[in-house]
């Protein structure tokens, strides 16, 4: 481990998941506060607001995953440049 983190990079790979984890649970908690919010509402325009939201945050997710596997590509392309 001591060889890859000299010649990757890893060394920021530790705050790099640190921050994907924070971001997926600000959003999950963020999905069950709008989920809350559209069972207590009783307005047909804050249902439609809320559905707006929920749709236009529903995207995020699945950026995560790809910005994910573009890091983890980076790491084993900077470890094996560097050979």
């Amino acid at each position: 481990m001591k060889a890859l983190t000299s010649k990757g990079n890893i060394q920021g790979l530790q705050q790099f998941i640190m921050g994907i984890v924070g971001v997926a649970i600000v959003l999950a908690i963020g999905f069950v506060v709008l989920a809350e919010l559209k069972n207590s509402s009783t307005s047909a325009a804050a249902n439609t607001s809320i559905d707006t939201i929920v749709t236009k945050l529903g995207g995020i997710p699945s950026w995560i995953g790809i910005i994910i596997v573009v890091v983890l590509a980076s790491l084993v392309l900077g470890y094996f440049y560097m050979r």
